[in-house]
């Protein structure tokens, strides 16, 4: 029996929508705190002695949230999280009333973490949650049927841990300090950088690509073409994931936790290629069966690619492009493959006409006609010293 992986569920926010009352969240935000059964004993005690340590004598402040960050980042845990922005849902749509918005909000985290995650263990506070978990308890166990001995794969099994909620809600706080108008601290991106290894992904919510514009347009460019590039490259990604959402083909679902991952990237670190080992060990946080180097790239990017997705990549990695220079990075990456291969089957094809006084030509095969043009073209290109 595969080990089993524990979601320990809390939340940051309120429902409401009357955004002129002071105490309104901008964001509600659910967290879930992963983390698998030989190492959560170890969790819970390493969380138990860093709340002993800080959490005594003072409040939370910027500078206590980094000290605890820091004690923590090397903890054998991962962050899955949803922010959802309340302000960006249309009055029109029917969720900005408060039991419409938990019940929309119960479904679309419940597919979500079902399709991502074959088996979980989800653990929430059954008797004091706030009406959002209730509801979502609830739901779960609704759809989620025990097997003869009382266990769902994927459910509730009154698992408890009361340290690692608390755990889970400073995180959700934490998290809290980058979005929520209320609670916004300046010393969020230093919290980001201590927490970054450990998050899965961050889900924003309502899919809209202006999320990743919205630090990024107005600071790095006011060029029409990186704006374009941006917002086509997102809506690319929004689009496959919709679209494939429900697929139950491995590749698919693996193929929307990386664009999953490439978005929080792109929000957090616009500018930054993200290193093949880093997404591996990200998507191999959720996977019982480890995805490996090359299948990553001839399974799942070449297939997004040829999807007709936008991914940029270099010697530093990958990542969405936002910005012509991106595509150049891919462009020139390809063509230091793309190139030297083509001289060789040039080289090839070359020899064996010598060899057969030009009766054999490897690429008169129709399947091979657009080699031989390539080939042909530059050979006239070479010719006519262009």
């Amino acid at each position: 029996m595969n080990e089993i992986q524990y979601a320990f569920i809390n939340e940051f926010g309120h429902y409401g929508f009357d955004f002129d009352q002071p105490e309104t969240s901008t964001h509600f935000i659910i967290v879930s705190i992963l983390v698998k059964d030989s190492e959560k004993a170890i969790l819970e005690q390493e969380v138990e002695r860093i709340k002993q340590k800080h959490l005594q004598i003072r409040d939370i402040d910027d500078i206590l949230r980094m000290e605890i960050l820091q004690d923590i980042k090397d903890l054998p845990f991962k962050v899955y999280a949803y922010v959802i922005d309340k302000r960006r849902i249309r009055d029109d749509s029917g969720v900005t009333y408060e039991k419409t918005f938990i019940k929309f909000f119960n479904r679309k985290i419940f597919d979500d973490l079902y399709r991502t995650f074959d088996n979980l263990d989800l653990v929430a506070d059954e008797q004091g949650a706030k009406e959002f978990i209730q509801e979502f308890i609830g739901y779960v166990k609704q759809k989620c049927i025990p097997d003869l001995f009382n266990y769902s794969t994927f459910g509730f099994n009154n698992s408890q841990s009361a340290i690692l909620l608390e755990f889970a809600e400073f995180i959700a706080e934490t998290i809290g300090k980058g979005y929520d108008r209320n609670h916004y601290s300046h010393q969020y991106p230093s919290f980001y950088r201590l927490l970054k290894n450990k998050i899965i992904t961050i889900n924003l919510w309502p899919h809209d690509y202006k999320h990743y514009l919205y630090d990024y347009h107005f600071e790095k460019t006011d060029n029409v073409t990186d704006q374009t590039i941006i917002k086509q490259s997102v809506n690319l990604a929004y689009q496959y994931i919709e679209k494939h959402r429900k697929s139950e083909e491995e590749d698919d679902k693996v193929g929307i936790d990386l664009l999953k991952f490439l978005l929080f990237n792109l929000k957090e670190n616009p500018d930054d290629y993200v290193y093949t080992e880093e997404i591996l060990d990200n998507l191999n946080a959720i996977k019982i069966n480890k995805i490996k180097q090359h299948y990553f790239r001839s399974n799942i990017v070449s297939k997004l690619r040829d999807a007709g997705l936008l991914i940029a990549s270099s010697n530093k990695g990958y990542k969405l492009p936002v910005c012509l220079n991106d595509l150049y990075d891919f462009v020139n990456l390809s063509s230091l493959t793309i190139h030297p291969m083509i001289q060789r089957v040039a080289k090839c094809r070359e020899q064996i006409l010598l060899a057969t006084n030009r009766e054999i030509d490897i690429l008169e095969k129709s399947e091979y006609e657009y080699l031989k043009r390539i080939i042909d073209m530059e050979k006239t290109m070479i010719t006519s010293g262009e």
